[in-house]
Parts: C-alpha cells; sequence; structure tokens
C-alpha cells in the first residue's frame, strides 16, 4: 500500500535532545543499563508517537519475543522497529505505520529492547494507519511558513548536508548515466543544477565531461568542495540560486536536474524562466535531464485535493510539501510542488522545449 509523504524516524538522545548516532547508543547501551531515549518521526505510530521518551532495556540477552520492540540501526541509522517473527538465527521487523518498512536482523544486532507495550503486528493495519496519518497531514498541515517557499527547501538541505556526504547512495543511477553516455559526447560541458554534495558531479567528472555544480545551500557547497579537493577532481561548484544566478558567456552542452530540484521552484513562471534562460545557454544540440516530483496515481491527487481545499483553494493545485526531522528532534515541513504530466508538458512547451522521453526519473529535453 502507496503512501504520499514517506515515513519518518530517528532516535534522539534525551539530554541534550539531539540526533544519536549507532555508535553513540552502543556506548550507552554496552553496559547493561536501562538508557531514557526520544523518538521522532512517525514509523511506530501510534504506539510510540513524535517526541516520545521511552526506556530502552539491554540487560536481557534472551531473542526477542514476537510483538516487542526492538532498538536496531538497520543501515546505521537508529530505529524501532516491532517483532513479526524470529527464527533461530533471523528476526524480521516491521514498522507499526509503514507497510513499506520491513528488516531483517540477527539477535545479537539488537541493541535492546524497548519498555512499550507488545502487540501483534498486522500489515493491513499498518497501510491503513499510514493512510490516516497521510489524511491528517494533508488537512493540518503545509510548509513551514516562509515568504519564499524555496527558502524551507533551503533550511532543509543545509541542516543534513553532512549526511548526504555518508548515504552510501550511487552518483548516478544506471539508466541516466546509460542516457548520458549515448547522447552527450565526452569532454563537453555539464552544469547540474541542484549540485548538493557533488555525488551526481563526481561520477560525470570521473567519466569524462567537464562539470560545474550550482546549489543554493552554503553547507551543501562548502561540503561539495571539500570532497571535489579530497578525491583530486576538477569541478567547479558555485553557490546560487538557478532563479537568479548568472553564469557569463559560458555555453553546455547539458544540464541536469538532480531528483525532484524542479518541483523546489514555486511559481511556475519561475519555473519557466529558468528552463528559458538555461535552454539559452545550451550549445547545440543540447540537453536538459530534468527530474520533477510527479503525480504518481488517483491516490496522490485525492491527497493533493485535499491540501488545497485545506487551504481554501488558495494557491496552486499541486503545492505541497516534503518532511525532514532536523537534528534537534524537531518534525520540519519543506516546499514541493507536484506536477501532471499535462503541467509538465505545458511548461516544457512554453519554454521552448521537447520532450523525448521519461526514463530512470528523468525526461530528456532538447530545444525546439
Amino acid at each position: 500500500m502507496s503512501c504520499f509523504w514517506h515515513p519518518l524516524s530517528t532516535i534522539l538522545l534525551a539530554d541534550p535532545r539531539c540526533y544519536s548516532t549507532a555508535a553513540v547508543l552502543r556506548m550507552l547501551l554496552g553496559s547493561d543499563r536501562e538508557t531514557q531515549l526520544v523518538y521522532a518521526g512517525d514509523r511506530m505510530w501510534p504506539a510510540v508517537a513524535h517526541g516520545q521518551p521511552f526506556v530502552v532495556d539491554s540487560s536481557d540477552r534472551r531473542t526477542p519475543a514476537p510483538g516487542s520492540v526492538v532498538l536496531v540501526c538497520p543501515a546505521g541509522i537508529p530505529e524501532l522497529l516491532r517483532v513479526l517473527s524470529v527464527t533461530k538465527e533471523r528476526l524480521h521487523l516491521v514498522a507499526d505505520a509503514d507497510p513499506t518498512a520491513s528488516h531483517d536482523a540477527r539477535p545479537d544486532e539488537v541493541l535492546g529492547v524497548a519498555r512499550l507495550p507488545s502487540r501483534r503486528p498486522r500489515r493491513v493495519l499498518a497501510g491503513l494507519r499510514r493512510r490516516m496519518l497521510d489524511t491528517r497531514e494533508a488537512w493540518l498541515r503545509g510548509p513551514d511558513p516562509a515568504a519564499d517557499p524555496a527558502s524551507t527547501v533551503l533550511e532543509k538541505y543545509d541542516n543534513q548536508a553532512a549526511f548526504y556526504v555518508d548515504s552510501g547512495a550511487p552518483g548516478l543511477e544506471s539508466g541516466l548515466e546509460q542516457r548520458i553516455r549515448s547522447s552527450v559526447p565526452r569532454g563537453e560541458r555539464f552544469l547540474v543544477v541542484g549540485s548538493g554534495t557533488g555525488r551526481e558531479c563526481f561520477a560525470l567528472a570521473r567519466a569524462g565531461w567537464r562539470v560545474t555544480g550550482v546549489d543554493f545551500a552554503p553547507a551543501m557547497v562548502e561540503q561539495a568542495t571539500r570532497e571535489s579537493a579530497r578525491h583530486g577532481l576538477d569541478v567547479e561548484f558555485l553557490l546560487g540560486d538557478v532563479r537568479n544566478q548568472e553564469f557569463g558567456d559560458t555555453s553546455y552542452a547539458a544540464v541536469l536536474f538532480t531528483y525532484d530540484v524542479y518541483s523546489f521552484i514555486p511559481r511556475r513562471a519561475q519555473r519557466l524562466d529558468v528552463l528559458r534562460r538555461l535552454r539559452s545557454m545550451l550549445k547545440a544540440p543540447g540537453h536538459i535531464f530534468l527530474s520533477a516530483r510527479r503525480l504518481r496515481s488517483t491516490y496522490d491527487r485525492v491527497v493533493l485535493t485535499q491540501q488545497w481545499a485545506a487551504r481554501g483553494g488558495r494557491g496552486e493545485w499541486g503545492d505541497s510539501h516534503t518532511r525532514w526531522i532536523a537534528t534537534d528532534g524537531t518534525l520540519r515541513r519543506s516546499y514541493v510542488r507536484v506536477l501532471t504530466r499535462a503541467q509538465l508538458d505545458a511548461e516544457f512547451a512554453a519554454a521552448g522545449l521537447r520532450l523525448k522521453e521519461w526514463h530512470a526519473g528523468h525526461g530528456l529535453l532538447t530545444p525546439r
């Protein structure tokens, strides 16, 4: 069962209230004692609410029973998950309100058992809870207040820059890389919009292109510049907002929008202006690889309509938000625009661009 807002969760130290790493938790729990922590997020709702303190007991070394809640670190990120089933060598773990979250762990990977009610997990209930949370979020929430909605995106990525460096995500999805290789000659200039900490830029530079990245989050640009020097790569990183960034007389063979960056531009007029300026900088034949947050289903349409109705019909239909957890544990919301295929086609045409195809999360655009 799909959900509109991706479920979130992490574990905080109680005092001071801040993110806790897996290493810190292992140190705190290594002395076989009870430790108080704080839950942030909604994957385990309603058994564990956002901001709820809880106690973890690491003194009991028996295999946790089905239905109990355990503290584990899948992919190195601390999580609370419920034990669905137990075999001799593995625990199958799930989240109460996230039908997509499951994880297999060895008993020795469990850091402790949380003192929370034990219950039999049901996947159908997880899907229903997720839908309930989506509905509540749609009617009651929107992006954090800001004169410029894009500033909420800047705050998110400035806050989380350090975590992107160590995320382990690939530089380019294989399907996208193959499309770039077949469309853009090596050695040409490539502009990456929303370059972040540099993953995509570094992958392109290693493959033989001359790369410039632009991002409006200072912490992201600092991390990218540092990583570029560390890896000995000749990549230029610019700090600036693509809505008003000046690139001089430089021309580019191709432009890459990293995932969802186009949807972080709040208004249609601003998005068209960005596309037109980038098109004017393209060297013939010119290619733009563009990713946007696209409407996926009827369910998405229902949620977006609920949001629009909750605003009293103000703003553009499709204005929405993503959620993130700040380092102090507060749940924050940053702007994103969800676009239908028809809306995207109309914006591309108005900007003088033609969509050749969608593949690997990106549309391939060329000048008309």
